[in-house]
């Protein structure tokens, strides 16, 4: 009787306790991705109705009239949301995605944002590429490459060569002095130079990449400071003060980079590592619902609020580290498994993704019901990864 009473508990256990794969579910993910993809793409005209302001930005807000104004088209906000839709579409072939991101390029003349050296405004690029990779074959196509090319052979031609020591009397914003820009600018020169085929491009990305990762990367923690400004600054708790989505933008970049090096290029085996360092110490640093500390090290005491930016960019950064065989899966998918959820909970019925903390360059608050077009781009290329993840797991 005892025999038999514990094999009829253990098959209701497994009966009733849901797998990994069946937590992961593909049609679950497209329709929830679709539904955020097409929720920014319907209220984009007039996005700054939807977000959360920081203090500064309520102050610019009521300087004019208490209306805060939409982001222009090519800012680095948008390119981040251009970024993970342009993930998402390739994944799903839905040329809907895939014309509204043609027109936001033919509208603006596929051109790169005004200030000539700064990161953010060099964003836009990581999609003008991956269209014209795509298309170059057809007429006209160059108008989606040569305005970025020709800018940064201007900037080979006249690069900056000051500080990275973040204030306004060095070169810290005309180079990467700050960790976001590692996601905003590398991923468009190691495109460029994969579709050009000439190496120049990626010999820069990488001088630059490396004096940023030089000056800002914690050889302890294995994460990345925000700027200079952050070395001696401390959490509540007396823990050093690693902004996540800072460090999302850095690791979700490598995502993104890693794919247009070459695999026999010397500094290859550098981003790889970078990566996979990145990983294990972000694993380690999950919650119990699922999203990271807005504060890396701050723990659930110093924000007890999640947030679901930077949280997308590390399940984005993780199931693609798993689906390209550099992440080992058993031992990662239940973080992935789990930030997911958590990230699927924070969609509203109407496809807004709430939680994104505000503009900042570091920890701050966010809000159920307020998001940010660079969350929704963030979500957007978790939801690519984890739906061809899901598309893997046997079942």
């Amino acid at each position: 009787m005892l025999k038999k009473f514990l094999t009829t508990l253990i098959t209701l256990t497994i009966i009733s306790t849901p797998s990994t794969a069946d937590e992961l579910n593909q049609k679950a993910i497209l329709e929830i991705g679709n539904r955020v993809a097409d929720w920014q793409i319907r209220t984009f005209p007039n996005h700054a109705e939807y977000r959360a302001l920081s203090d500064k930005g309520r102050k610019k807000a009521r300087k004019n009239g208490d209306k805060s104004k939409n982001y222009h088209d090519l800012t680095w906000h948008n390119a981040a949301l251009y970024a993970g839709m342009n993930q998402w579409r390739k994944t799903t072939k839905n040329p809907k995605y895939t014309q509204w991101l043609t027109t936001i390029g033919e509208r603006n003349h596929w051109k790169l944002y005004k200030r000539p050296y700064h990161a953010d405004d060099h964003a836009v690029g990581q999609f003008y590429l991956s269209l014209y990779q795509e298309s170059k074959d057809a007429p006209n196509s160059k108008r989606m490459l040569t305005p970025t090319q020709e800018h940064f052979d201007w900037i080979l031609a006249n690069p900056k060569t000051g500080s990275l020591t973040w204030g306004k009397e060095t070169d810290s914003h005309n180079r990467w002095g700050w960790c976001d820009a590692l996601f905003m600018a590398p991923p468009v020169w190691a495109r460029l130079s994969k579709v050009t085929g000439d190496l120049k491009y990626l010999d820069f990305m990488h001088q630059e990449y490396q004096a940023t990762y030089d000056l800002l990367w914690d050889k302890k923690e294995h994460l990345f400071y925000r700027d200079t400004s952050y070395f001696d600054q401390r959490e509540a708790n007396g823990n050093k003060v690693f902004w996540s989505r800072g460090n999302g933008w850095v690791f979700g970049g490598l995502a993104l980079i890693i794919p247009d090096l070459p695999k026999d290029w010397k500094h290859t085996p550098f981003y790889l590592q970078t990566f996979k360092q990145m990983a294990t110490k972000i694993k380690t640093l999950q919650r119990q619902d699922g999203t990271w500390s807005m504060g890396l090290l701050g723990g659930t005491e110093g924000y007890p609020i999640k947030e679901t930016s930077g949280t997308s960019f590390y399940i984005f950064g993780l199931a693609w580290g798993v689906n390209q065989g550099i992440l080992d899966k058993a031992e990662y998918l239940p973080t992935i498994t789990k930030g997911w959820n958590a990230l699927t909970e924070s969609v509203q019925p109407s496809g807004l993704l709430g939680y994104v903390q505000p503009v900042g360059a570091a920890p701050g608050d966010s809000f159920p019901n307020k998001s940010e077009v660079y969350g929704t781009g963030a979500f957007l290329a978790a939801a690519s990864e984890v739906y061809k993840l899901a598309t893997t797991i046997d079942h």
